[in-house]
């Protein structure tokens, strides 16, 4: 394989929402660099990024996948994500190494709750984006449209570097406005004819190519001196402020294509190479030495360091990990340091992926992206580097998830089989967590919603597993309302040494989240010191399981303050169970509640849904803290209980059209209400009275 120096590669992640054509797209530039012989399609199971079996099945992408071409002597390396919001990790994780985004609005739809998210994760990590108004020979395609609300809901400097030449069926070519020439499309395998603009666009065409420079010419001191003072631009000073425009942030040229036709692809692609900037002219990569922060230049000489960004299981090659190049060259056959497990790593032979196709490659200069298999101690996450400089590269920040279930294999003595798939899939996807809850005995498995957690079942049934998911129980706890005190006593006598020991104990609430304190205020030895701690572990032990529902006990206060002893019969363990049972008899005299897991839940909004949002969180018990504006959203914040959120995500998607997202933590522990503590309280009964059975 062709090396390429690090100015000639252009990093690029697909984006957008579900269903605007992103997969068909990644086929058609593919086609178009040579790099298949045909393009594949979504529906009939034949793309080149929706490779997996269970992506043919749903035709959705679920996975980041990755291709590559040369086009103008450049190496492209595209990575396609998956649209819906429940793989959204996938999306982090290419934006976490890409240069360069492409995002890709649907030409009838417009602007949808995906686009608006992809597009703001662009910006968040400062990543030059063009986007690409997709579907333009779909009936009902409008690009005026699409453009305004672009400009409305993105950023006003969202301005088309190409017009459409008619649309829906008689969608039959574009006008650039960076050549001021059209160019037509008839057979979908030939490129276009370049000719004159009609002469019913001419005006149109002069006055958005005005619109175009306005938008970039601030960009370049020189370009917007010339453009201010009314003198004539050159094509070249255009081309470099729009360069400028598009690597600072500052404007998003948009294209117009139909990937389906594979018409506007081969200008899309010149637009990525003259309009994307370089690994070689982004920001350097910040990453540590030791206690030190450093700059990873792009230089192919320098020392070696690279992300490990996605893993991916091969059925019959086992694991690969896809690395992006900081710094250095990375070479088959050699050896690497993994700072992150301080571990040295061997590379065996480095690939360049086309979907689930390899080729073999010797080298990885700084800015390629390439993959190593059968690492045997490197995991997502991780930084290869050397010895001699061993640098940590920060991983991807994934979002938190926000869809728990408990889990379960259907067949009993499964529970490893389950733990060992889950890991295999879990090492795939980061957003998926799975952790034993030894208080409740249940495994939690967390996802990032419903269309997530179906996937990950279908995952584990195509190993074999099958399991059933219950509602997860939550962590209630126990406590007491008001001070009460009294004694007890232990005293067991049979035909050797007895057992004997008495203490008083007094019990009175604390604040919420303050814990357990235990006080000793025995005078006069009349319980001997060497017993004291032996109440106190009677005490601890019986705080594990409460008198209300069998939740463990917190926020309480007890202090011994009498008792007695025998010289004979007395002993550590006597005093253990006179204060374990002096505690659970107190524990019913004052007054014991339960106490829930209150959670801070934020929900970013649309103004037009903040008052259906605001009801529902209330109707959950919630008490709402206050609305913020936050950009072009409001920020909803409200305490509601934990067991009030159970499948909320979905719920959300309905109220909202898919346009809210939403963010919890917990917060406090709270009382619950009397109705819904004897819910809980029943509750707890049945799946004490099951474990029992089983």
């Amino acid at each position: 394989m062709k090396e390429y120096p690090t100015d000639k590669i252009r990093n690029i992640a697909l984006i957008g929402h579900g269903t605007t054509g992103k997969t068909t797209l990644a086929d058609a530039i593919l086609f178009n660099m040579k790099s298949i012989p045909r393009m594949g399609q979504v529906g009939p199971g034949t793309s080149t990024m929706d490779y997996t079996d269970i992506e043919k099945r749903r035709k959705i992408s679920i996975h980041l996948s990755v291709g590559h071409g040369e086009w103008r002597e450049t190496k492209i390396n595209l990575l396609d994500t998956p649209g819906y919001d429940d793989f959204c990790g996938e999306v982090h994780a290419a934006l976490r190494v890409a240069d360069n985004a492409l995002l890709v609005v649907n030409g009838v739809a417009g602007v949808e709750p995906g686009t608006e998210r992809n597009f703001d994760l662009a910006r968040e990590r400062n990543i030059p984006t063009l986007l690409c108004v997709n579907m333009m020979d779909k009936e009902h395609a409008n690009f005026d449209r699409v453009v305004e609300q672009v400009q409305e809901r993105l950023h006003p400097r969202a301005v088309p570097l190409q017009l459409p030449i008619g649309a829906g069926p008689d969608f039959k070519g574009l006008v650039d406005l960076f050549k001021m020439k059209a160019f037509m499309y008839g057979d979908p395998s030939a490129p276009p004819t370049e000719s004159d603009i009609p002469a019913d666009l001419r005006a149109q065409a002069e006055k958005a190519r005005e619109v175009l420079i306005e938008a970039v010419a601030d960009f370049d001191d020189a370009v917007a001196e010339k453009y201010l003072d009314g003198k004539p631009l050159s094509q070249e000073e255009i081309l470099s402020a729009l360069q400028l425009a598009v690597a600072k942030g500052g404007a998003f040229p948009m294209v117009v294509a139909s990937a389906e036709k594979n018409f506007g692809v081969r200008r899309m692609l010149d637009a990525f190479v003259v309009c994307f900037p370089s690994p070689a002219n982004r920001p350097p990569e910040p990453a540590t030495l030791g206690s030190e922060t450093v700059e990873l230049k792009p230089d192919p000489a320098g020392p070696p360091a690279a992300l490990v960004f996605k893993a991916i299981i091969e059925p019959h090659l086992g694991e690969m990990s896809l690395l992006r190049v900081y710094s250095g060259t990375f070479e088959s056959a050699t050896e690497v340091y993994n700072t992150r497990r301080s571990s040295t790593e061997k590379l065996g032979q480095l690939y360049v992926l086309q979907g689930n196709t390899r080729a073999e490659v010797q080298r990885a200069p700084a800015g390629d992206i390439v993959a190593a298999v059968k690492l045997k101690d490197t995991h997502t996450g991780d930084t290869l580097a050397s010895k001699a400089k061993p640098f940590v590269i920060a991983p991807t920040v994934y979002p938190s998830t926000l869809s728990a279930e408990s889990i379960a294999p259907k067949k009993k003595g499964d529970e490893d089989k389950m733990a060992i798939a889950m890991h295999k899939i879990m090492e795939e996807d980061p957003t998926i967590h799975l952790h034993v809850d030894g208080e409740l005995h249940q495994h939690v498995l967390q996802a990032m919603g419903e269309l997530h957690m179906d996937v990950v079942l279908e995952k584990l049934r195509e190993r074999h597993v099958e399991v059933e998911l219950k509602r997860p129980r939550i962590h209630f706890r126990e406590t007491i309302t008001r001070a009460a005190e009294g004694q007890g006593k232990y005293k067991k006598q049979t035909g050797g040494r007895g057992q004997y020991g008495d203490v008083w104990l007094k019990l009175k609430p604390l604040g919420h989240g303050t814990g357990f304190q235990f006080n000793d205020e025995v005078v006069g030895g009349v319980v001997p010191g060497k017993f004291i701690p032996a109440v106190e572990k009677g005490v601890v032990e019986a705080m594990k399981e409460g008198v209300v529902a069998g939740y463990p006990v917190v926020d309480i206060d007890v202090t011994i303050f009498d008792g007695s002893h025998h010289s004979v019969d007395s002993s550590e363990q006597a005093f253990k169970v006179a204060g374990s049972m002096a505690f659970k008899r107190l524990m019913q005299e004052a007054h014991p509640v339960l106490l829930e897991p209150i959670m801070e839940v934020e929900v970013t909004v649309p103004e037009e849904y903040t008052g259906d949002i605001m009801g529902d969180l209330s109707s959950r018990r919630g008490k709402i803290l206050g609305i913020e504006p936050r950009g072009r959203v409001q920020a909803v914040r409200a305490l509601v209980p934990e067991s009030e959120m159970y499948r909320y995500g979905a719920q959300l998607r309905s109220l909202t059209q898919g346009r809210a997202r939403f963010t919890m933590k917990f917060h406090a522990r709270e009382e619950v209400p009397r109705d819904s503590a004897e819910r809980v309280i029943q509750t707890a009964k049945a799946a004490r009275e099951q474990t029992e059975g089983s």
